[in-house]
């Protein structure tokens, strides 16, 4: 699974110790990583928000409202 931004994430969120220990650390704005991805060389790139993404976020930290900030993806590519 892969997160990636969707609105500014707040520090407090961010900063929440079980956050920072998962994904929640490493978290990218969706453009950056496409471009990231590009760089790196991959080509027909498909980031596919996940249908659940909201109940897996929230499942996560219930009280951050982390789903407002964060969606988790599919990516597929293909490596030049």
């Amino acid at each position: 699974m892969v997160l990636e931004v969707v609105a500014a994430v707040p520090d407090a969120v961010i900063m929440t110790l079980l956050l920072m220990s998962g994904c929640i650390a490493g978290v990218e704005f969706a453009e950056n990583m496409k471009a990231m991805m590009q760089n790196a060389g991959f080509e027909d790139i498909k980031m596919i928000p996940k249908d659940n993404s909201r109940e897996i976020l929230k499942s996560w930290a219930p009280d951050k409202n982390l789903e407002d900030f964060v969606a988790s993806f599919i990516i597929e590519a293909i490596k030049k």
